[in-house]
């Protein structure tokens, strides 16, 4: 006798029957009595799923009044009655494999008197071909005619292992159910997918590659690429939220904006690249990475830059050329930007390449976990008079010295504080950004600046980011060479200033609570540009500085000395201080660095000198 029998013939006293009757749970605002195993971890891990996953994923959305829901691994069903009750327009669709919880669901049928539910005992499994005459109407039917085949035991637990066909498990784990192509998923066109299918989610991510089942929540327990459950680009929109371990795939952050398309657009600013263009290209496409694209963005080179691209590329649709009248990187990578369609972009120099691989490593992570962005590691790199690249290691090598503290695919990655990179190095070429960050928090690359122009959008990213995720040993390759913007010493160092002071007046706008980190940025740049400044400029940019500062300390507070002394500017404590007092002690007032001075600007600068 199978248990449902024993259930239904038990005694109100039996021990049988308090597997039958059950405990009260309140699902999706029901109160409902459930048929189940007894396993208390059972319970638990489904009652978790519930309020985690399933409440949350159906409350955020506006559900269709009628469809059909495709619960696969039902269980007792946990998912597909509650949703039964609360959608009742309709199908619901419960296929569980295991002979003892099909019972249980059976029986939770029968007590809730759910006429909209069809229950089948079978499971899919990615090694069973579809056969002439298998179809949706006979599936629910219930004229299944898949072949037997042994699976291990689904148990409701973390530590689920994937449905194989196998000798080695213990009997008592086994059990011999109907096995189901992935194919008759596609059949039945489901409009919400309920996925919990050890070992099939490949199979069936694959059969729905061409529907257009909207909604797909649930598990997976293998790791699969991000873009296993995307639709094809005839398949239509599709929204799902899939638990992966401690990570999430999920298609929804971008709600707001509808026409994008969720993959990665890698922006190139070009100028005058020729003898680097391709080899940066080409490590961008290395991995062959379909959801990634480049946009090469020609800055009005001159010497045939354009045209090489068009020629190495003009038949790749990975590869797009978009071309302009010069007007520096920040205003090319703006246009970059305008010009892509990409749930997620990044920004790379024309000079320099990656590993293969890196970008993708980037996106799995900033898809699975839903960061506003994501970083590789990176190195610098000569290449001597024989051809052969040197390569040292970065300033951070030491402090991500370790292994990482998280698993995805086959690769690492830690969560670090946003406000780390603000005191660091700008490094805006080895990162990928979600679009939709960017253009809430209205981040972008000042055009009017010609050098430099990436350190206030690093500032700005740092601030508005909280966490982000640093992937270990995937890197970015920093090309050094002469004609360098950070190698010059020239009166480009000035625009330092022009943007310090656009995020001091934004921080003023906005209210920020604590700039502490961007006054030690400001100061730490101080320092890296009066180090490597010609000396004809050095005395101006010590009147800039103290100017600066001065402003800086009416408009928010005083700066504490000791920390003036560090930049490396002699007496700059002192002049400052001197600065302030010639001001007459002004008190506090906002809006003091709404000022212009003509030393924070390069054009002017250049024109008191005279400079060509």
């Amino acid at each position: 006798m199978n248990i449902l029998a024993k259930l239904r013939g038990a005694s109100p006293n039996s021990e049988s029957d308090s597997g039958a009757r059950g405990a009260s749970h309140v699902i999706f605002g029901q109160i409902i009595q459930f048929a189940c195993n007894e396993n208390g971890l059972d319970t638990a891990h489904q009652l978790r799923d519930l309020r985690t996953i399933y409440e949350p994923f159906l409350a955020s959305r506006a559900i269709p009044k009628a469809g059909v829901c495709l619960d696969l691994g039902a269980g007792a069903g946990w998912f597909g009655l509650p949703f039964a009750m609360a959608f009742k327009d309709w199908t619901v669709i419960c296929v569980e494999a295991d002979p003892v919880q099909y019972d249980f669901l059976k029986i939770n049928v029968e007590r809730l008197q759910l006429e909209n539910v069809v229950c089948i005992n079978a499971a899919f499994h990615p090694e069973v071909m579809a056969e002439e005459g298998d179809d949706a109407s006979a599936f629910l039917r219930g004229e299944v005619r898949g072949r037997p085949a042994n699976f291990q035991h689904l148990r409701a637990l973390s530590m689920k292992l994937a449905p194989v066909i196998t000798d080695s498990v213990p009997v008592e784990d086994v059990v011999s159910c109907s096995a189901l192509s992935p194919d008759l998923i596609a059949d039945l066109s489901p409009d919400l997918i309920r996925l919990d299918a050890p070992g099939c989610e490949a199979a069936i991510a694959q059969a729905l590659k061409h529907k257009s089942a909207g909604l797909v929540v649930g598990r997976t327990y293998p790791y699969l690429p991000s873009h296993s459950f995307a639709p094809s680009e005839w398949g239509g929109a599709r929204q799902f939220y899939l638990v992966h371990g401690d990570h999430i795939l999920r298609r929804d952050y971008e709600d707001d904006f509808p026409t994008r398309k969720s993959r990665l657009d890698v922006v190139v600013a070009m100028f005058n690249a020729r003898d680097f263009i391709r080899e940066c290209v080409d490590s961008i496409l290395a991995d062959g990475n379909p959801d990634i694209r480049v946009l090469v963005v020609d800055d009005g080179s001159t010497d045939g830059s354009g045209k090489m691209v068009d020629s190495l590329y003009g038949d790749n649709p990975r590869v797009r050329l978009l071309s302009k009248t010069n007007g520096g990187c920040a205003s090319a990578r703006n246009f970059g930007r305008r010009h892509s369609d990409a749930s997620h972009i990044a920004f790379i120099d024309a000079d320099d390449r990656l590993d293969p691989g890196m970008f993708s490593a980037l996106l799995e992570t900033a898809r699975y976990t839903g960061t506003f962005v994501a970083e590789g590691e990176f190195k610098t790199f000569t290449t001597g008079p024989d051809g052969v690249d040197i390569f040292s290691p970065s300033h951070e090598a030491e402090v991500y010295k370790n292994a990482g503290h998280h698993r995805l695919a086959d690769f690492d990655f830690d969560w670090i504080p946003g406000a780390q990179i603000i005191i660091g190095q700008p490094t805006i070429w080895r990162r990928v950004y979600r679009r939709d960050f960017l253009d809430r928090k209205k981040i972008w690359f000042p055009e009017h600046v010609r050098a430099f122009d990436d350190q206030i959008f690093q500032l700005y990213v740092g601030h508005y980011a909280g966490s982000i995720a640093h992937v270990r040993e995937q890197f970015y390759h920093y090309r050094q060479h002469p004609a360098q913007d950070i190698k010059q010493g020239d009166e480009r160092h000035f625009y330092s200033f022009n943007m310090f002071r656009s995020v001091f007046l934004r921080a003023l706008d906005e209210g920020w609570q604590d700039i502490s980190l961007i006054i030690q940025s400001l100061l730490n740049t101080m320092s890296w540009s009066y180090g490597g400044l010609r000396d004809d400029l050095k005395q101006i940019y010590v009147e800039a500085a103290v100017e600066f500062l001065a402003i800086l300390d009416r408009t928010f507070g005083g700066i504490e000395p000791d920390l003036l002394r560090t930049v490396g500017i002699p007496g700059l404590d002192y002049l400052v201080q001197r600065q302030i007092r010639e001001m007459g002690n002004a008190p506090v007032n906002y809006a003091m660095m709404r000022l212009e001075s003509w030393r924070w600007q390069p054009e002017f600068i250049r024109m008191m000198l005279n400079i060509k």
